[in-house]
């Protein structure tokens, strides 16, 4: 599972999100039943991880096991961008729900207080101390936050 940037062998959820975006579009790209799997492979490893709550620690190993004990926020709203689409492909409604969990986790930490700069942002990790964009607020954790929640919101609506 090489796919950090700084610690191949714990990845951040960060990456491991793109990653699994990629091999999703490129399935819907091909249709080729080998990225299909490859996006199972994945997806259900970090379904293994996610709690009821919506926590994702925010690094893994190769075994799936937490390697973190904190939770990269951008990280989360990607993978959950990657299970409603996978649950869009497949109909397995585990994606959806976990989809679901890492959203509500995420919203819960949204900054809803201070300063105008930061109200409404959402930090790098939770808590905010955590290893990735430690004390910050990284303007694509907003991006992918919306994105997630619009995808959440439509799925709604359809139902």
């Amino acid at each position: 599972m090489n796919c950090c940037v700084f610690d191949f062998s714990r990845p951040l959820t960060h990456t491991l999100g793109y990653v699994l975006r990629g091999i999703i579009e490129a399935y819907q790209f091909t249709e080729d039943s080998n990225f299909l799997k490859a996006c199972q492979r994945i997806g259900d490893g970090l379904l293994s991880k996610i709690t009821d709550d919506g926590y994702l620690p925010g690094r893994l190993d190769s075994n799936w096991n937490a390697a973190a004990n904190w939770a990269c926020l951008t990280g989360s709203v990607q993978i959950a961008i990657c299970w409603f689409k996978m649950y869009q492909i497949t109909g397995n409604t585990a994606y959806r729900d976990a989809a679901c969990a890492a959203n509500r986790y995420v919203r819960r930490s949204m900054r809803t207080q201070g300063s105008p700069e930061t109200r409404g942002a959402i930090g790098g990790s939770f808590p905010i101390y955590g290893g990735y964009c430690q004390y910050a607020y990284p303007n694509w954790a907003c991006k992918f936050f919306i994105d997630s929640n619009l995808i959440e919101k439509q799925m709604i609506e359809l139902q």
